[in-house]
């Protein structure tokens, strides 16, 4: 059992919200009731949340976003995101950056004045940083969960993961 088997077997178990079995998942279906951001602060673009999100929905930020970072930061294209949890538990599982938290959907549409429905936008609507709602000291940062299985793994399943770390 590699660490990506035990995420997923984890995941699996806590009923991922709006989302079936991770391995089948390619496409939004239906509005999540939670969606991701990434603290832009705390990301340290190792690039392992785009590699494993499902719907391909999370991007490094155009050149510039960031002031002061070379290599920016990641980020997702919110209104694509299925409310998985996968980039939640890869960033918190994987790494040590602990970077990525899920929103209310509802509290995202009020905070951003958008709509988030249940298929994918026609356009493409770039990812954004979001710095001062979902990042350390943002608006909105308090109110993000991270990891819901971190406490829940055996000392075997943190082995692993620290193994792949």
């Amino acid at each position: 059992m590699d660490a990506i088997d035990v995420i997923k077997r984890r995941l699996k178990e806590e009923r991922v919200p709006d989302a079936p079995d991770p391995d089948d998942i390619g496409a939004k279906k239906k509005r999540p009731r939670e969606v991701a951001f990434m603290d832009v602060n705390l990301c340290f673009p190792c690039g392992k949340c785009p590699e494993f999100c499902p719907v391909q929905c999370i991007e490094y930020l155009a050149p510039g976003s960031v002031p002061n970072r070379g290599v920016q930061p990641v980020q997702d294209r919110f209104q694509e995101c299925i409310g998985c949890y996968i980039c939640v538990e890869v960033c918190a599982l994987l790494t040590d950056y602990d970077a990525v938290r899920m929103y209310d959907t509802t509290l995202v549409e009020d905070v951003l004045g958008v709509k988030v429905g249940d298929t994918k936008p026609d356009a493409y609507i770039p990812a954004q940083p979001y710095e001062e709602y979902f990042s350390e000291g943002g608006t909105y940062r308090h109110l993000g969960k991270g990891s819901r299985i971190r406490e829940k793994m055996t000392a075997e399943e943190r082995a692993i993961l620290n193994a792949a770390r």
